[in-house]
């Protein structure tokens, strides 16, 4: 299995909309159904959705109209930021102690760039670079300590909130993170 890749396809689905992902949805769909056989009916209504809106402008702007209300504007259903789940406010405690565990393996990130360091896709983008420099330690270490607490707060609420295609990746996810948690990863 291709760790850094799963954890790489999972990011581009949970960070805004753009043309890449829409153009190459049915590739993430079938790494999916590969590397986590359990996620067959998930990836069939990612699939589905990709029969329904074939031509890429159409589905990414589906893609945003979802993505909006999901995470971004408006009664956020879903506010993809660790710390507003641990300490109830952006850039909260959590995103500091991200932050330091960054740096500790050599990574630094630009707030300034607009990225913050506890949200969910650059969480998973920093996985699958520790992943790809087999980093194994650090790896077990920040999932145990960071990703996993924060998943099991913000994958139900994804997942209830029916969203074409982020309600169906949530499950996944919420798939091959149990079963590394049951193989000790």
């Amino acid at each position: 299995m291709n760790r850094a890749e799963l954890y790489l396809s999972f990011a581009a689905i949970f960070h805004r909309p753009h043309q890449d992902v829409a153009e190459h949805l049915e590739e993430l769909v079938d790494l999916w159904r590969e590397e986590i056989p359990e996620s067959t009916a998930y990836a069939a209504e990612i699939g589905d959705f990709c029969r329904k809106y074939p031509g890429v402008k159409e589905r990414l702007d589906v893609l945003w109209e979802h993505y909006i209300p999901l995470f971004e504007a408006g009664a956020i259903e879903a506010i993809p930021y660790a710390s507003v789940h641990f300490q109830g406010q952006v850039l909260g405690q959590e995103a500091e102690e991200v932050r330091k565990f960054y740096l500790s393996c050599g990574y630094d990130i630009g707030i300034d760039k607009g990225e913050l360091p506890d949200h969910l896709a650059v969480e998973l983008e920093f996985l699958a670079l520790l992943a790809r420099e087999q980093k194994t330690k650090e790896l077990a270490e920040f999932g145990k300590k960071h990703l996993r607490p924060f998943l099991k707060k913000l994958l139900p609420l994804i997942y209830k909130s029916n969203r074409m295609v982020y309600s169906s990746a949530a499950k996944i996810l919420e798939l091959w993170q149990s079963n590394l948690d049951r193989k000790g990863d």
